[in-house]
């Protein structure tokens, strides 16, 4: 059999049979952990999807790999690499990884005949006609305009009555010849990136080696005849070879051909499709083998359904009168046919726009070796069996199979032999066009996929935030030792390699985030307790904007309510109209001033207040002039170990707070000041990237004022090209409140042992804290702890919720360059790991 598709223009093919098909790219749905509700609705689209094809199609799911080349593209899209060499170095290490992977991808395509009753006679005569001139090795004959145009209009309505969020496109000649070759190299990795409709260099390489000579061939021997020349070997037991050899007229002799195996649904479970559960052919991927798949299509209207059920219904009654008087369970037998057959009616009685949808399923492994591809075929079987589907892999049939699977190939024996019949609702329960996706198109590698058993990649995009109308901003809880921190930390030494500038507030005792910043990029560190540089925020910042991060750092530090007397003394004294009269540039000359040259009443009284802290050592980061001001860096490390915080009880009972020792009013007004400072610099310019790591952000959002800061912070951060990044253990308690945890769309939750903030977690992600089937995947599959600790392999696994809210499972990738990734490991176990003598 030669290939069906003689001629290709625009996404039409016509076939040898003289029928054109007309091929679309389908956008899959968001699936994965979505909850119940969600998923009914993806349903629904499929249910609509079904409603909208016109007659026979072919749909398909293949499984792409992913170009390392391709992913690193996406990487550096919108850099000047030039200015970031070290993003370069990254970039550069980043291929070698991705090679070793080998992520991929699954591409949804649908094809459809498009039938036209004006030229049903002639498109035979046509085809016949081209067939003849091709066995006379003659010219082709072109096409007429006006037919291409005829059948591109007829196309677009097909397109049209898709169901928008599948996002059809028309596939694009580059794609078909790429589809063309994929069903001939399956399991050899050979291919290249689906080619972009608007990547013409890739279209190019990819047509011109075969420039006037159409689609190549392929070489087909069913059960590897040629792999057994003797004629012993010919006798050999033929169940053993239920596959088929993929070749190609062009390979070579070191090329390699390829081995599939092709198994067709032959049973669906006796109780039918429970949905959700019943999504055997969306969820494929989690049986951890490559599989393409193929759904060979017939839908019929109700009407003409009702017409066929009638003549069942009388040959149904003739039955009954032939048997009448045998044994009884031959009329059992009959009467479940009947019963079946009268639901089947009723439910298509009961909605006039439902539609039957007889489907043959069929699924393809392949590889350079036939045991190997036996093998896979049945860990695929297995799985599909552990649900109560039975795929059926037919001797002498693999051939005809294979060429169900491609489109322009009319409906063979054995795909009617096979066909399911179901109407669109039951058929939907599959939901084939499913995805669990993670992340964004472009940005930092964050990343694997690791939702299903075929690995993806995420990405995470803070610059590209503000296009797509949401925030960059990200949060990321875990128990202790989970990798909240190194997260923290690749994604911030991502943010200084693109260019951007990167702010932490580093709680730690032994400067964590200090030695890290100091590592990859010039930074500065603050250190509270000893300072080489002031923060003063009316030394950094213009009268306007200093004024008003002064203003909100005096009065908590003072204790001072905002309408009170001291409260509107001092938002007078901060005016940017009276810090300029009185020529006021800081706060330690602020506080000369209230000393001793301010009329306004209360000022001598504002004046001690402020002394109180000034004159103390860990005052000077604030009050001291003769320190220098906080120099502009891609890196700024606040120390803030040294600071101590009111608990809860303090701020909640007023005799306590009361009572708070200064070290606690300074360490709370601080933190505010931090992410107050972050604020003013990371919007200072909006065309550099910038970001706010907290790490233990419970220190920050304990202070009403802190958390507003934040609050602002995440709101504005996408005008402005600036994200937040937080982490801690307990999302309820350490976030702040339900305002600021709703406006963070990113969310990762890394392991969590203890099943209370397992649920808190899981409800963070909007997933269903009762799951059981979460829980323990969260609290005992996720980075498990073993007798040595978690095993390297099993590093930075996590679930995640992205910004368009998908939700799935990730495996943080540390930084591929080997100075970068020992930068991140700067937590005190992950340096004894590294510096323990390997056995």
């Amino acid at each position: 059999m030669l290939s069906p598709t003689r001629s290709i223009a625009g996404n039409l093919r016509w076939t040898r049979t003289g029928t054109v098909w007309a091929d679309f790219l389908l956008h899959p749905l968001s699936y994965g952990f979505r909850p119940d509700k969600d998923k009914g609705v993806v349903r629904g689209y499929h249910q609509a999807l079904l409603r909208a094809l016109p007659g026979e199609s072919l749909l398909l799911g293949i499984c792409a790999g992913l170009d390392p080349a391709a992913v690193v593209d996406r990487m550096i899209t919108g850099l000047d690499l030039d200015d970031c060499p070290d993003w370069a170095g990254e970039c550069q290490a980043t291929l070698d990884t991705l090679d070793a992977v080998g992520p991929g991808q699954r591409v949804f395509w649908l094809s459809v005949p498009m039938s036209d009753s004006r030229a049903r006679l002639r498109q035979p005569l046509q085809a016949a006609t081209a067939n003849l001139r091709d066995a006379l090795a003659l010219p082709k004959a072109a096409i007429p305009t006006s037919e291409i145009s005829d059948y591109l209009e007829r196309a677009d309505k097909i397109c049209a009555a898709i169901p928008a969020p599948f996002r059809a496109q028309p596939a694009t000649a580059a794609q078909m010849m790429w589809l063309h070759l994929h069903a001939q190299q399956r399991g050899l990795f050979l291919d290249l990136n689906l080619p972009d409709e608007n990547d013409t260099e890739l279209t190019e390489a990819l047509l011109a080696p075969r420039s006037g000579g159409g689609l190549p061939e392929p070489l087909l021997d069913e059960g590897g005849q040629s792999d057994r020349p003797s004629t012993r070997g010919r006798l050999a037991n033929p169940l053993e070879h239920r596959y088929l050899k993929v070749d190609q007229a062009t390979a070579t002799e070191q090329s390699s051909a390829s081995y599939q195996a092709l198994m067709v649904l032959s049973d669906v479970p006796t109780d039918g499709m429970l949905f959700p559960g019943s999504e055997f052919v969306g969820r494929i991927d989690e049986c951890g083998i490559e599989v393409d798949w193929a759904m060979r299509l017939h839908v019929r209207s109700s009407d003409e359904v009702a017409k066929a059920n009638r003549k069942a219904l009388i040959n149904l009654n003739e039955q009954y009168g032939q048997r009448e008087g045998e044994l009884s369970h031959a009329m059992n037998s009959l009467d479940k046919v009947a019963a079946d057959l009268a639901e089947y009616v009723s439910v298509l009685s009961g909605d006039k726009l439902e539609v039957e949808a007889q489907s043959t399923t069929i699924f393809c492994v392949a590889s350079p070796d036939p045991k190997h591809t036996q093998e896979q075929a049945k860990v695929v079987a297995g799985y599909l069996a552990d649900s109560g589907y039975k795929v059926s892999q037919p001797l002498g049939e693999q051939e005809e199979l294979w060429w169900a699977m491609q489109p322009g190939v009319p409906t063979s024996r054995v795909v009617r032999q096979y066909a399911q019949i179901a109407t669109s609702r039951g058929l939907s329960a599959a939901v084939p066009l499913a995805s669990s996706d993670l992340g964004d198109s472009k940005g930092s590698l964050l990343g694997w996929n690791i939702s299903t058993g075929r690995v993806g990649v995420v990405m995470h995009d803070i610059a590209g935030a503000a296009a797509r109308d949401v925030s960059g901003s990200l949060a990321i809880a875990g128990e202790l030792g989970s990798g909240k921190s190194l997260t923290l930390k690749k994604l911030a030494g991502d943010v200084v390699d693109r260019g951007g500038r990167v702010i932490c507030a580093d709680r730690t005792q032994l400067g964590e985030y200090a030695q890290w910043a100091q590592s990859v990029t010039d930074a500065v560190v603050v250190d509270i307790n000893d300072p080489a540089f002031s923060m003063d925020p009316l030394r950094l910042f213009p009268a306007s904007d200093g004024g008003r991060i002064t203003h909100s750092f005096l009065t908590p530090l003072l204790n001072v309510a905002p309408l009170s007397t001291m409260g509107v003394l001092l938002s007078e004294a901060l005016d940017p109209g009276y810090l300029q009269n009185h020529e006021i540039t800081a706060l330690g000359g602020l506080r000369r001033h209230l000393e001793s040259g301010c009329n306004l009443p209360g000022a001598e009284e504002l004046a001690r207040k402020m002394n109180v802290f000034a004159r103390r050592d860990f005052g000077r980061a604030i009050f001291d002039e003769a320190l220098p001001t906080l120099p502009e860096a891609p890196g700024i490390v606040v120390r803030t170990h040294t600071l101590a915080l009111p608990t809860r009880d303090e701020l909640a009972h007023q005799h306590l707070f009361e009572q708070l020792r200064l070290e606690k009013l300074f360490g709370r007004a601080m933190y505010a000041l931090t992410a107050a400072l972050a604020r003013g610099i990371c919007f200072a310019d909006p065309g550099v990237l910038g970001a706010f790591v907290v790490d233990e952000a419970h220190h920050v959002t304990a202070s009403p004022e802190g958390e507003q800061e934040l609050i602002e912070f995440v709101r504005d951060g996408r005008k402005h090209s600036a994200a937040t990044m937080l982490g801690s253990h307990d999302p309820e308690a350490d976030f702040g409140s339900a305002t600021l945890r709703g406006l963070i769309p990113t969310r990762i939750l890394m392991r969590h042992r203890d099943k209370t903030l397992a649920k808190r977690g899981l409800a963070w992600l909007d997933l269903d804290p009762h799951d059981d089937e979460l829980l323990t995947m969260l609290t005992e599959e996720t980075s498990p702890v073993g007798p040595q600790g978690v095993p390297e392999h099993r590093r930075g696994e996590a679930f995640m919720r992205d910004s368009s809210g998908n939700v799935g499972r990730i495996k943080v990738l540390p930084p591929c360059l080997p100075a970068r990734n020992k930068a991140v490991r700067t937590s005190p176990p992950e340096m004894q790991r590294l510096q323990k003598p390997a056995a």
